[in-house]
């Protein structure tokens, strides 16, 4: 009987334990002040090429 008991206790300290890390995996505990750490690089952003402004030009042939 013991043995029952352990087992729904720890199946329930799992499902809680896959509840929290999806909560906070997803930001929905921000309010509470925990969530993953934000990443931002702006540079990164601004640094970045835009595709649609670049012209293809043939090769210069060699003299």
């Amino acid at each position: 009987m013991k043995n029952n008991t352990f087992w729904r206790n720890a199946t329930w300290v799992l499902l809680a334990a896959n509840v929290f890390f999806w909560l906070w995996s997803h930001e929905d505990l921000r309010v509470l002040g925990l969530g993953p750490k934000v990443v931002q690089e702006p540079q990164r952003e601004q640094d970045q090429v835009d595709v649609e402004l670049l012209t293809l030009k043939p090769k210069a042939s060699a003299p």
